[in-house]
Order: structure tokens, then sequence, then C-alpha cells
């Protein structure tokens, strides 16, 4: 057999990047196929063992070898296990949860749950929030919330981790960016807060701790006059930085709030800091209204839309 004709390509399964674009790595070996391929086992041991899975051709010739982890996923899944705690009554059922600032607000009794989103809530000692679980129907779990303080942790530290796949802007649509949004079930999401608990790094990364994307935040605060007719005003603006694993960055946006933390402008940059486009933010509120106007770069309006206030 001429070993020439043959091509090895090893393929890591679990390291599919999170993007839809493809990185490849290459690594010098001096190993033999011999050597990678030994000790075969049954497809029902391949389930729970680190395994080559081997390809061959109709005339029996190696084309390619995948790599499957699967040890490795079954030991990362034990560990957030033993790492999360388990939910258990009593519980408590809210419509609404601020992960930030640990603020729950609408309790609800569980017969009364419908078919709206809900927050199914266990405590620990002294009435201390333990594990929060937001669920869209009574069986269909989205997302786990926990705030706890791990290994390399040097305080409390908020963790989400996702039940589906589902993008990580449902949790937060303006802190966080389409570009960089993936949740694959299972995967955490790990921030960190400053001392007014406002987030200013939120790190993706799966069971078993391979990072995907990371963001970082800016928070500043700004008093000036609208007009010279008006009082002063406070504003908090919120740079949202955001970067491959390889902390390569993808873009960035720039956020405006009042002192009441309404929402007032988005700005989009690329890489680079060169402006993309921006949304800006109208409030009505006897109409009880808000008007976001979408312009380019250039400031021309794109699109214009309005959208009732509850």
């Amino acid at each position: 057999m001429n070993m020439k004709n043959f091509i090895y390509v090893i393929l890591i399964s679990n390291f599919l990047f999170a993007q839809k674009s493809e990185s490849f790595k290459y690594f010098k070996t001096n190993l033999k196929r011999s050597e990678i391929l030994k000790d075969e086992i049954s497809q029902e041991e391949s389930i729970i063992e680190n395994h080559f899975k081997a390809f061959y051709n109709e005339q029996g010739n190696l084309i390619k070898i995948e790599y499957y982890p699967n040890k490795d996923k079954i030991i990362a899944e034990e560990k957030k296990q033993s790492v999360f705690p388990e939910s258990k009554p009593p519980f408590k059922y809210f419509r609404k949860w601020d992960p930030h600032y640990q603020k729950l607000g609408e309790e609800i009794s569980e017969n009364k749950l419908g078919s709206k989103s809900f927050y199914k809530v266990s405590f620990g000692e002294n009435e201390k929030i333990k594990v929060v679980e937001n669920f869209r129907l009574p069986n269909k779990k989205l997302w786990s919330f926990y705030r706890l303080k791990l290994e390399k942790d040097k305080k409390e530290r908020l963790y989400i981790i996702s039940s589906k796949n589902q993008p990580i802007t449902k949790i937060s649509p303006h802190l966080f960016h389409i570009s960089a949004s993936e949740m694959k079930n299972g995967w955490i999401a790990r921030f960190r807060h400053n001392r007014l608990n406002l987030p200013v790094e939120t790190i993706i990364s799966d069971p078993e701790g391979n990072i995907y994307y990371f963001y970082r935040f800016k928070h500043q605060y700004k008093t000036q006059s609208v007009n010279s007719s008006s009082s002063p005003v406070s504003f908090r603006y919120t740079t949202s930085n955001y970067f491959l694993a390889d902390s390569t960055k993808m873009g960035s946006h720039t956020l405006t709030f009042t002192s009441k933390n309404r929402l007032l402008n988005k700005k989009f940059y690329d890489k680079n800091g060169n402006p993309l486009n921006s949304i800006e933010y109208l409030y009505n509120m006897e109409e009880k209204e808000m008007i976001s106007i979408t312009r380019d770069s250039k400031n021309g309006i794109i699109e214009r839309t309005i959208k009732t206030l509850k």
C-alpha cells in the first residue's frame, strides 16, 4: 500500500467555532497511522470513550480520521452538575428577573403560569436566591442562572447556562451583538461585574472549558446640558467590545442611557472603529409609544418603526 496516496485529516468535533466562518491550524507530528489507530473499540464503547473514528473507501483505503472527545464531555458534564446546585423545592414563581441586580418582580402562583415566560426560583439559607430557571412553558426551560464563587473566582460571579440552542441576545438584546451571540445547549456565560453591578466582562464557553468568544464592557457617566435653558442631565455610556476566542476584535457598539436607565441610542462600529449604522430611540409617553430610527454611517435614515410601550 503506497503511503503517499493517503491524506490524514483529524477533525476535533467539539472545537467547532461558534461563528459561521471556519478556521484551521496545522500541527506537526511524527506519529504514524499505526500509532494513532490502535486498540479498536466497539460502537457501544465509543459512546463513553475518547476515540478516533476512521473512514475507509470501497477499496479499504483510509481517507479520513475524526476525533470525538466523548469521555471528556461526560467528565465535564459531571463536573458541571457537581458545581452548579440543583434546583430544589419549595419554589416561587415570578414574571420578571434582573440577573445583574439580583431582583425579582411580579410574583405569581404556580397555577397561574399560563403560556407566558416565567422564572422558577429556589432559595437557600436566609431566603438567599439559589437557582433561577427561566421557562417558556412549564416543560420548556430556556436558561439557568447561578450566583457562585468557583475555584478561580475572587468573589461571587453570575453564571448563565443555556438549555437549548439560542442567542444570548435573548438575555440582553442591547448589551450583546448578534454577530457574537450563539449559545448551544449546555454552554456557559460567565460574568464579571463592577461595584455598581454593571457587567464588565462576559466569557462564553462550553462545559469542557473551550472559550468561543468574549465581551469587554466599559461604563462612563457624564453630566451635560442638553440646551442652554435646561439643567444639566446625567447620561451613562456603555461600550460593548466583542472578541473571538483568540482575542481578535469583531466590533463594538456604544449605548447611551438616561439616569433612569432608558436607552436613547446605539452606535455600531467595525473592528477598526469605523462607524457603521446607528439606532435612535424617541419616547412619546403620552401616546405610550417608542419610535426607533435606524441610520446608516452617513446619517441617512434606513428604517423607522413604532412600538407600543407596556
